[in-house]
């Protein structure tokens, strides 16, 4: 399309016709103003690639007993959302005949700069985590197969889906207090604010009939950087437990300040008629008003040191700085700058090797087709 747009909205719709029939090396399509394919280049001028900074597996000061898994030994199950994937390990074979070992895993990744913080902040969080019968276990350090930097991590995948996408359960108040348990731990015993307790993050282990929050990205230390009083923990589980029991989700689609405890607490929580307890609701509002209380009038964790065993760990790293050549009307200079992500075409007109992440599309897989978290696939013999 050469006409400019008001929005990247009709060139994604396009680019989904058309990205499953487009062979790997193209790095640019042309449509019509119908959205029909008119050309297609894998020229590397056309590729607009960039990779982006990834720590060395030293900068993240991991815990004894945290070990490292490169990307190239986990094979790929399902692709759950943008950034995750469901995987599993793979014994150190040869290529062609690995065998299966590990079960599945949960996989989170980055390949663009801005997403690296995150990913940092969530990986160091998870792995400092005590083990604990209601936390989602972290698993591995993700490195890469070129230079062993940190590409991501692996937690345990437990099966059923979450609260959000199963709700046939029967849900009971030994979970809720399984919650509370959780919640408080992180809260006072660690001084970490999950900051996103929904029904989306959380999941019922059947082998152990109990529940499991999960899902960090939004955590932080209480009282730093990413600290929101609007979107503290206790409020996120009444919240929660309303959503549960009355399938209403209004309350929660205006932003978090101007979610408000009295809208909760003032009104008449009805059991939806899809919905099966094992108490009545007033045995779980009186739990939370219970725990609530408590939470107000009892010791208050307004800085993380302030938790009996808070957890600490380091920054998001920076890259070296690199040699920039900038062109000044007086003529180019070179600088010293910190890049987050270089341009692949530059990399590989350096001779330098780069770290991919193209993968064929699902839909295009053979019966027996296997593919490995590299890309490479591998058809059994």
């Amino acid at each position: 399309m050469d006409e400019e747009l008001e929005s990247a909205e009709p060139a994604i719709e396009h680019l989904r016709k058309h990205v499953d029939n487009i062979a790997l090396d193209v790095f640019e399509i042309r449509v019509s103003p119908g959205g029909d394919l008119v050309s297609t280049s894998n020229d590397r001028e056309d590729d607009n690639t960039f990779c982006p900074f990834y720590p060395s597996l030293e900068l993240t000061q991991h815990p004894d007993g945290i070990e490292a898994i490169p990307r190239s030994e986990l094979e790929e199950l399902d692709r759950l959302g943008p950034l995750v994937d469901l995987v599993r390990c793979l014994s150190p074979l040869e290529p062609n005949n690995r065998n299966l070992t590990g079960a599945q895993l949960v996989f989170k990744y980055y390949f663009i700069h801005q997403r690296l913080s995150y990913v940092w902040h969530e990986m160091n969080l998870w792995m400092r985590l005590p083990n604990h019968p209601h936390i989602v276990p972290f698993d591995k350090i993700v490195v890469d197969e070129i230079q062993g930097r940190c590409v991501g991590f692996t937690t345990k995948h437990i099966s059923g889906g979450t609260l959000e996408e199963n709700k046939t359960r029967v849900f009971k108040l030994k979970w809720l207090h399984q919650l509370i348990s959780v919640i408080d731990e992180l809260n006072l015993n660690l001084g970490i604010a999950h900051q996103d307790v929904t029904p989306r993050n959380l999941l019922i282990d059947a082998s152990t009939d109990s529940i499991m929050i999960f899902d960090f990205n939004f955590s932080v230390r209480i009282g730093e950087v990413g600290y929101d009083e609007d979107r503290n923990d206790i409020k996120g589980l009444i919240f929660t437990m309303y959503e549960i029991i009355t399938r209403d989700i209004t309350l929660r689609e205006v932003e978090h300040q101007e979610q408000n405890f009295s809208d909760i607490e003032n009104r008449e929580w009805i059991l939806h008629p899809d919905v099966r307890l094992d108490h009545p609701v007033s045995g779980f509002r009186g739990t939370l008003a219970q725990w609530s209380d408590r939470r107000r009038q009892g010791r208050r964790v307004t800085c993380y040191k302030d938790a009996l065993n808070f957890i600490d760990w380091p920054n998001t790293p920076e890259p070296p700085p690199s040699e920039v050549v900038i062109n000044y009307s007086t003529g180019p200079v070179t600088q010293l700058k910190v890049l987050w992500s270089v341009e692949r075409r530059r990399m590989l007109e350096q001779g330098k090797e780069v770290l991919n992440w193209q993968r064929p599309p699902q839909a295009n897989f053979k019966p027996g087709d296997r593919l490995l978290a590299t890309g490479e696939l591998i058809s059994e013999a």
